[in-house]
């Protein structure tokens, strides 16, 4: 089951990276992610959504930290942690 959650947690992180847009834009991102098969780490875009768990939709930026070295927002493994655990 381990191995699951990393699996998701890697998948998901990889995701939320690729999808927010680069520098200062990632500040004003209002683009949502659903969570389509947790499993088979299966994601996609829910357009400008907010965070509805009960879909599986969560807004990118709920999904991130500020990286105090850059000041970027990048995946915050924590949370997606935390996230996996309801599925697995």
């Amino acid at each position: 089951m381990q191995s699951e959650i990393n699996n998701f947690v890697s998948s998901l992180a990889a995701y939320v990276r690729a999808a927010l847009p680069p520098g200062e834009d990632a500040d004003y991102c209002h683009e949502a992610v659903q969570i389509v098969d947790a499993r088979n780490g299966l994601f996609r875009s829910a357009g400008i959504r907010t965070t509805d768990e009960e879909h599986d939709i969560y807004e990118l930026r709920s999904l991130c930290r500020l990286d105090e070295e850059t000041l970027e927002l990048v995946p915050d493994e924590g949370r997606l942690r935390s996230l996996a655990l309801g599925y697995f």
